[in-house]
């Protein structure tokens, strides 16, 4: 590398007019793009007589040899130079240096071409990502020289990077007459229609461009082309696409994350994850790549690990994006999963507004309701799904369910009849239906349909504690007909289900609840009172006051039952066994209580619990059943990274400067002009025996 002039420095004696010479040689040299030539004739001049003309000329055309680094430290030499310090600049950037190139660009005298280093910045700015800054210096290069259309062409890839897409596309129209731009504009303007979801018209362009013949931008084609698949829904189409893009650049984080979306919308769940985390390799921070993974792994059971990764990925819930509808569902359904309601509700809410006809955020919300209790907002979200999935047995199960857990057993009945005639194989549905005919006095039935559940192989805890149930009440009808061994033999067989119940769950444990009934009926006080302590809910206390209270022990019933109450005072049964206490042994006392006296009017007396109740006191059995999860299919799709363009090529101040010639002194020596001297080679002399021995002919 030439370093620093050396002003004081006289040139040889006689050779004034040497330097300018070699000066505007090496320019003409550079003209015809021999820059090797130009360079060595520079730096002879250089040795000769340091000028700044020289070490400019020099500079541009250690550029033009793409030795920016060089190029940059002899404009640094001659800074007062005119266009040394933007040129610097673009150099720098050419190193890769964006952010300290920018900033020589922008101290930079603006004088004489003052476009170009407008335009420069404009490209500059691109590579670093701050389209709105690019869009503005591109609006400067072409207030200064509108003619030129490079200028207009970064103009549009800003606003590309901006998402203006329809502005982008009007740009990159005005263009479309330039025959230079030929190649470059059909992927820019098919991105341009990918940002609009034109994606017919996109399409259109990247074949168009892939069938020209030109190779130069066939990958950027390609991975449009997939995103026009992708747009289009033809998710088969899109993995191919999508394949070939990632064939050309294995590292390209973009369109590995797009096989993975595709993937991942044609439930390919294990592929979709290899794309994503291969994806992460490259860039371990990347949000779509993150988004992509938390759906993956949401459908895969994997809970925690999709909330990590929708936590990595802030930035993309976009509550007013339409195409996020699915990504909204899945981050609210692992809400759900990990018990976070308040969290899941939120992103149902915004599911729903964005995608109005799914049934899924709708069967959520209800969801989170049902754990808050709410029988209202449960109902009210489970309906609006159910209309627009009317045939989803399962969730007419749950709505049934709802109603049993009401007590309303004529909406419970309506619902089970309805999912069976949906899918007549739902046990949770058979299972509702038993316990609705229990309450409808149709205990038989009720036996019958569990009874057929449990011999076909369905040994669920639920089922067994819910025959239990039946067989306790089969039991008490037989009493009332003074069938006392047919009774034995149903109490006997109602304690074995609740064991077998005991022993297939020990978590739910209402069978503890309703073997103390039975103990209680057979006059098994301590058995019972043990049993109630096993699972001592507000409805075995309930029944631990009658209990006491038949057992004519009414002080500890009464204390029981205002315990009862007073974890839920709407209670019709416990206000009724109550009264019945205060009307057996506090008559006094009742006279003076009318709030006692109205639950005697307020309790249904066709109830299956009163009707066959062998003391005038009321039981609760507790029903057991399971409610459906809901499985739909994942409907996924994600938005569509449209691909920023490669930026133009920058373009240096590169006008090579000559140097002046000055006239022939008299006496005075000039240089000889450098010439190349062609030589031929001479031709070998011939012998004179050349030509004495004749070849035989060959006949």
């Amino acid at each position: 590398m030439v370093g620093p002039p050396n002003h004081s420095a006289s040139p040889p004696k006689g050779d004034a007019d040497s330097i300018p010479r070699l000066n505007n040689t090496a320019i003409r040299l550079a003209y015809n793009k021999n820059y090797s030539g130009a360079l060595q004739l520079l730096q002879r001049a250089a040795a000769a007589r340091p000028s700044d003309t020289i070490l400019y000329n020099q500079a541009i055309v250690l550029s033009r040899l793409r030795r920016y680094e060089e190029a940059g430290s002899l404009m640094q030499q001659i800074g007062s130079f005119s266009q040394a310090q933007a040129n610097r600049g673009v150099f720098t950037c050419m190193t890769g240096d964006v952010k300290a190139g920018l900033a020589m660009m922008e101290s930079a005298a603006v004088g004489k071409g003052a476009d170009r280093v407008a335009f420069n910045r404009a490209v500059a700015y691109l590579h670093a990502g701050q389209f709105a800054e690019a869009e503005q210096a591109a609006g400067q290069a072409l207030r200064s020289r509108g003619s030129e259309p490079v200028y207009r062409l970064v103009k549009g890839d800003a606003q590309l990077g901006l998402g203006k897409h329809k502005e982008a596309l009007n740009t990159y129209r005005q263009l479309e007459r330039q025959e230079s731009l030929a190649t470059v504009l059909p992927v820019r303007i098919g991105n341009a229609l990918l940002g609009l979801k034109e994606y017919e018209e996109a399409a259109e362009q990247f074949e168009s461009y892939l069938l020209s013949g030109d190779r130069t931008f066939q990958a950027s084609a390609r991975y449009g082309l997939a995103n026009a698949y992708y747009g289009r829904k033809e998710f088969a189409k899109a993995v191919a696409e999508y394949r070939r893009a990632v064939q050309f650049q294995p590292t390209w984080v973009q369109a590995r994350t797009g096989l993975g979306n595709a993937l991942c919308s044609t439930r390919d769940y294990r592929s979709a994850r290899i794309e994503y985390e291969a994806a992460l390799v490259v860039d371990p921070e990347n949000q779509a790549a993150h988004l992509g993974l938390g759906v993956v792994s949401h459908r895969q059971g994997l809970y925690e690990q999709a909330m990590e990764h929708f936590l990595q990925a802030p930035d993309l819930f976009d509550a007013k994006n339409a195409d996020l509808a699915d990504c909204f569902l899945s981050r609210g359904l692992t809400y759900l999963a990990l018990n976070r309601l308040d969290s899941a509700l939120v992103n149902f809410a915004v599911a729903m507004r964005l995608d109005k006809k799914h049934p899924a955020a709708y069967a959520g919300a209800s969801e989170v309701y049902r754990k808050k209790d709410s029988f209202r907002y449960t109902l009210e979200y489970l309906e609006k799904a159910i209309r627009l999935s009317p045939q989803n047995d399962r969730m007419l199960t749950n709505k049934g369910n709802m109603y049993l857990r009401a007590g309303n057993m004529e909406e419970a009945y309506a619902n089970f009849s309805w999912a069976l005639n949906h899918n007549a194989r739902n046990v949770n549905a058979l299972n509702g239906l038993s316990i609705a005919l229990l309450e409808k006095d149709r205990i038989e039935e009720a036996e019958l349909v569990l009874d057929s559940l449990i011999n076909r192989g369905n040994h669920k805890s639920f089922l067994y504690n819910n025959r239990g149930i039946v067989r306790s009440y089969l039991a008490l009808k037989h009493e009332k007909h003074r069938d006392v061994n047919q009774a034995k033999q149903f109490y006997y067989r109602a304690i074995r289900d609740y064991e077998r119940a005991r022993d297939l769950d020990s978590t739910h444990k209402t069978y503890y609840n309703n073997l103390g009934n039975v103990y209680k009926n057979i006059q098994e006080q301590a058995k019972a009172v043990k049993s109630y302590q096993g699972h001592l809910d507000r409805s075995a206390i309930n029944n631990m006051g009658v209990l006491f209270a038949s057992n004519g022990k009414p002080d500890l019933g009464r204390h029981y039952l205002n315990i009862a109450i007073s974890l839920d005072s709407a209670s019709l049964v416990y206000n009724y066994n109550r009264f019945k206490i205060y009307r057996e042994f506090f008559k006094d006392s009742l006279a003076h209580r009318p709030d006692l006296l109205r639950a005697e009017q307020l309790m249904p007396s066709t109830s299956i619990s009163s009707k066959y109740s062998k003391d005038g006191y009321i039981n609760i059995y507790l029903y057991d059943y399971d409610f459906e999860r809901y499985e739909f299919p994942g409907d996924h799709f994600f938005p569509i990274q449209t691909d920023a363009p490669v930026p133009p090529d920058y373009r240096p101040l590169d006008d090579l400067l000559s140097m002046e010639i000055r006239p022939d002194r008299a006496g005075a020596r000039v240089a000889e002009p450098v010439r190349v001297v062609t030589k031929r080679m001479p031709k070998a002399r011939k012998s004179r025996m050349a030509g004495s021995t004749k070849c035989p002919k060959i006949i």
